[in-house]
């Protein structure tokens, strides 16, 4: 009984609310994706699974390129500005990064019609790509707009409703493409076409939700010219960081294609779809907790958050921890055992991401600092050991030379935060304009 009213005075706690929410809204998208990814796997043969999977890729590749620090900048500093009851100040922050969206969906978007040959030629190695980067292009200004989006939700701590938008976008991009497979339909345009099309569908319908009137707000120059300022200086760091972290966590794909070819890129690529259950705990709690220490207003506050923030994150992964390895007998499960070389790639790659939940307290404690510049190093690192890393290991192993090369990099990144998060949290203090 004890036991039982202890588990229910832990759900009644707020932020456990909102994290499950969150993890809710997650889940289903993460569990919709993974069985679309199951059912055409199983459907296509392995080489169209490639290209499928490489399409996306590089669809997720250029929207990541369009941040530019700007989500990680509304997530910091909105939530400061709606707890203090800074309406217009929101409003042109809002209106600030809206309009870099705009433009940056329209330059990214012919970016990607112009170098999808080049890029399917002499990035992935392989030149029968190119048609389907091209289209994959489209569906650019939809991530980005729904994920600008998303993350005004998430600094809103609307959490139920932006978990509602995210499991909209992946539960319906399985239904249609379980009905086209009903019908026979194996073109890999088709189901492209799913994936690009969703979330601009749903952006338009949600557009609503920002703030009303956010285009047209005006306020005095001076704090308009402190407000962008803080957020350039922020978000500059972040922009390189973004862009470096890009290419490092796509090298292990793009050198598998070179040096092994499209049947292990669909291996290495359902070992990452089963571990998408564990980042969608780990997106969860540094969904809910980002707003909450962005709103923060010393140094005193953040250090106990952190604290408590890190002994509910240890103990989260503890209970992972347990799961991963029966976890694995589920690739044969879902995808067949064609891909059963999937197992170990997995299990090495599952225990390196449980070292990034763990870090999560100590990443957001520096970005409340604003040293955006210490991620900014890190990844050049991390980038650098990962080309180094899968040059000399996947020759050498195969796809697990490259899950390999993951975990050094995990056990780089936890080492990292913590150093950096104890320091500034002894030694310096923070603000916000």
């Amino acid at each position: 009984m004890q036991i039982i009213e202890r588990l229910k005075l832990i759900i009644k706690k707020r932020a456990l609310r909102q994290t499950i929410f969150v993890a809710a809204g997650s889940l289903i998208n993460g569990l919709s994706l993974f069985a679309l990814n199951i059912a055409l796997a199983r459907f296509l043969n392995q080489e169209l699974f490639g290209i499928f999977s490489l399409s996306v890729v590089a669809l997720s590749v250029v929207a990541e390129m369009s941040d530019f620090g700007l989500n990680a900048g509304l997530i910091r500093f909105a939530p400061y500005y709606i707890a203090t009851n800074q309406t217009d100040k929101l409003k042109q922050l809002v209106k600030t990064i809206w309009r870099w969206r705009v433009v940056l969906t329209c330059v990214l978007t012919v970016g990607g019609l112009i170098f999808a040959y080049p890029v399917a030629r002499y990035v992935y190695g392989q030149v029968k790509l190119g048609p389907y980067l091209t289209y994959a292009s489209f569906g650019i200004g939809g991530v980005i707009l729904l994920g600008f989006l998303a993350t005004f939700l998430q600094a809103n701590q609307r959490f139920l409703y932006n978990a509602s938008v995210q499991s909209l976008k992946g539960f319906l991009r399985l239904v249609i493409v379980l009905i086209l497979m009903f019908f026979g339909v194996k073109s890999v345009f088709v189901y492209l076409s799913v994936y690009i099309f969703v979330p601009w569908i749903l952006f338009l319908i949600n557009f609503k939700v920002l703030p009303e009137n956010f285009r047209k707000v005006e306020i005095n120059e001076d704090v308009k010219q402190k407000l962008h300022s803080q957020l350039a200086r922020f978000s500059f760091w972040l922009t390189i960081a973004s862009f470096t972290a890009i290419l490092s966590s796509r090298v292990d794909q793009i050198m598998i294609s070179h040096y092994l070819g499209l049947v292990d890129v669909a291996v290495f690529t359902v070992a990452w779809q089963l571990l998408q259950f564990f980042p969608v705990i780990s997106n969860s709690v540094s969904s809910v907790l980002m707003p909450k220490i962005s709103a923060l207003k010393n140094k005193t506050e953040l250090t106990v958050f952190v604290k408590r923030a890190f002994k509910w994150t240890l103990a989260g992964t503890l209970g992972i921890a347990i799961l991963v390895y029966p976890s694995q007998y589920l690739i044969s499960l879902f995808f067949g055992h064609k891909y059963d070389a999937a197992m170990p790639v997995y299990i090495i790659l599952a225990y390196s991401t449980l070292l990034g939940f763990l870090s999560i307290p100590f990443s957001l404690a520096i970005m409340i600092f604003n040293k955006t510049h210490i991620s900014t190093i890190f990844v050049f690192a991390q980038l650098l050991v990962n080309v180094i890393g899968n040059f000399i290991f996947i020759p050498l192993y195969g796809t697990v030379g490259a899950a390999y090369v993951y975990a050094i990099s995990g056990v780089m990144l936890f080492m990292w935060n913590l150093a950096w998060a104890l320091y500034l949290l002894k030694n310096k203090d923070f603000s916000v304009v």
